[in-house]
Formats: structure tokens, sequence, C-alpha cells
């Protein structure tokens, strides 16, 4: 399974640059889905409506093919992991924080990634990358 981080996320269901280098990344894989990802998804979208970068129609439409994915097995939801995934990434925070300067939801993307088992992890944040490495994760570029 593969773990997007935020960015790569909005990228797979929103046009952004580099995202054809997403879709590409994941081709044919199952995709984690987690309660982070809701909220920061719905948030971007928001935030590209405020700042006039897209309309309520293609957010509406945006929202839609996560849950056809959602429904599809494309995304598989760890929707009854936060707990773990919260406990994992206080733990992290605790062993990489002092070093690498990392931020909660830069931990809470990498807990959640340990914690749903990804076998991949896919990300921009050179942050994210720099705890994801640590942690012995499986880094695919973009």
């Amino acid at each position: 399974m593969t773990y997007l981080d935020t960015g790569c996320f909005v990228k797979l269901y929103y046009p952004e640059p580099d995202s054809a280098k997403v879709v590409a990344a994941i081709q044919g894989k199952p995709v984690c889905y987690s309660p982070l990802h809701e909220l920061e998804f719905v948030n971007a979208l928001q935030l590209k409506v405020f700042f006039k970068g897209a309309t309520a129609a293609q957010v509406t439409a945006a929202r839609a093919l996560v849950e056809a994915d959602l429904k599809s097995g494309v995304l598989v939801s760890g929707d009854g992991a936060w707990k773990d995934i919260v406990q994992e990434a206080v733990k992290l925070a605790e062993q990489h924080t002092d070093k690498l300067g990392c931020r909660s939801l830069d931990i809470l993307h990498c807990a959640a990634a340990k914690v749903l088992a990804a076998t991949e992890f896919v990300s921009t944040d050179g942050r994210q990358k720099k705890l994801a490495a640590a942690m012995g994760l499986n880094l695919v570029a973009i």
C-alpha cells in the first residue's frame, strides 16, 4: 500500500503541477486513507475556493472522486487506527523532533504510514521525507 502526504493526495484528485507524477507513482496500487487525509483534503480544497483557485463545483467533483475510490477499494480507509496513529506519533516526536525539527503534521503523516503498514511513502515535503527516511519508510521520488 502507498501512503501520500496531503500535498500529493490533493494532486491525485485536483489538477496541480506534478499531478501526473503522483498518478504515475501510485498506478495500480492501493492508497492509504486516514482521517488526517479527509480533514486536510477538505481544508485544502476550501482554501482553493477562498483564494479563487477553485470553484465549489470543482471541489464537489474532487470529493466525489475520493468517495468513488473509497467505494472501489483504490483508497483503503484507516479510520479505526486513529488512536494507534496518535500513539505512534508521540513516540516519533520523542525520537526524532529534537534532531529533525519535525512539525506535528509531518509526524502524524509518517505515523499513519507506519500504522497503516504502507510499503511506500510519497511526499514532496522535505521534513516529512527526512523523518520517513529516519524511520526506514520506502520513499518514492516525485
